[in-house]
């Protein structure tokens, strides 16, 4: 069983101490909303923020406010405002950062990347955790913080399963649209480099993962409402009957027939095949084919109609 204790994960009955404790620190000062004055909350920073950078103690006002208040929310004087904007330029970025330079961008980058790919704060603050928990505990001098970075966001999103259905080809593809060298060689080389060091590495991922966004993709394309609206559907109910299908067909086709076939591609072929068979179970037309499937869901229709040849024989058996 493990307790914590001075910031460490401590085991209870060898006195081991397996990791440290990072904690996201949140404390809110001042008075409540519903008062007179809004605004006078003061939100501050007892230490590092995880997915910052971040000095000691609070920003003066908010992160980039340049208009300043007392705490009871009354304007402060011009003397006043000038002298707190002095003092806020002086805590700049280059200060509170110090030697955490290469740290500092890393972060930075995940920010921007989070913010791209649409991830929530649980996810990015989960692969700062992890980022910080390796630089840590490494005994080898970290070269690349941006690759390492990725690494660490791979892991937090196959840790999140269905919570972040995003690919490695997109993560790869976000690094770069920031400017950095970061491909999928490059990812899965410094994620394999990790697992030896450390013991560390990230999920496989499983098509089951996928079905919630594979199902967003669909549902959101014009084209294929249409279709499901002429077919005699109502949206919701197709939308059901399909999610059913896919995850009764993907338990019907074990990890051993699945072979190192792309989960995503897999998943969109499932919904492809599905799709063929609740027509024919309700007496109606399909809705999808490869080409609507491919464009909905930005799946090669070669990449579909490769995967469904496999999946030819398991839609065979369920018919009968």
């Amino acid at each position: 069983m493990l307790v914590v204790n001075q910031g460490f994960f401590v085991c209870t009955e060898c006195g081991l101490a397996v990791s440290r404790e990072y904690v996201i620190p949140t404390y809110q000062m001042g008075e409540q909303r519903g008062t007179d004055t809004p605004d006078a909350s003061v939100f501050v920073s007892l230490g590092n923020r995880m997915h910052i950078v971040d000095g000691l103690g609070s920003y003066i006002g908010f992160h980039k406010e340049r208009y300043f208040q007392d705490a009871h929310g009354q304007v402060l004087s011009s003397r006043m405002q000038k002298k707190f904007k002095r003092l806020k330029t002086v805590y700049s970025t280059r200060i509170r950062i110090g030697k955490d330079e290469a740290k500092y961008r890393a972060l930075r980058t995940l920010n921007h990347v989070s913010k791209l790919l649409m991830l929530n704060e649980q996810v990015r603050d989960r692969t700062a955790y992890l980022y910080k928990k390796i630089v840590s505990e490494s005994s080898n001098k970290v070269t690349n913080n941006i690759l390492l970075i990725a690494v660490c966001l791979l892991m937090a999103v196959r840790e999140f399963k269905e919570g972040a259905p995003i690919t490695l080809e997109e993560i790869a593809s976000t690094f770069e649209k920031c400017g950095h060298r970061v491909n999928v060689r490059a990812i899965v080389r410094e994620a394999l480099r990790l697992k030896s060091i450390m013991g560390v590495a990230p999920e496989i991922r499983k098509p089951e993962d996928y079905v919630p966004r594979v199902l967003s993709m669909l549902m959101n394309s014009r084209r294929v409402v249409d279709k499901v609206i002429s077919r005699g559907w109502d949206p919701r109910s197709y939308e059901n009957a399909l999610r059913d299908k896919i995850l009764e067909l993907l338990e019907l086709i074990p990890a051993s027939k699945r072979g190192g076939r792309n989960p995503f591609i897999f998943t969109v072929s499932a919904a492809y095949a599905s799709d063929r068979l609740i027509a024919e179970k309700h007496n109606r037309r399909s809705v999808l084919t490869q080409k609507l499937t491919s464009s909905a869901t930005e799946v090669a229709e070669y990449s579909i109609r490769d995967h469904f040849g496999m999946m030819k024989q398991v839609v065979a058996m369920s018919d009968e």
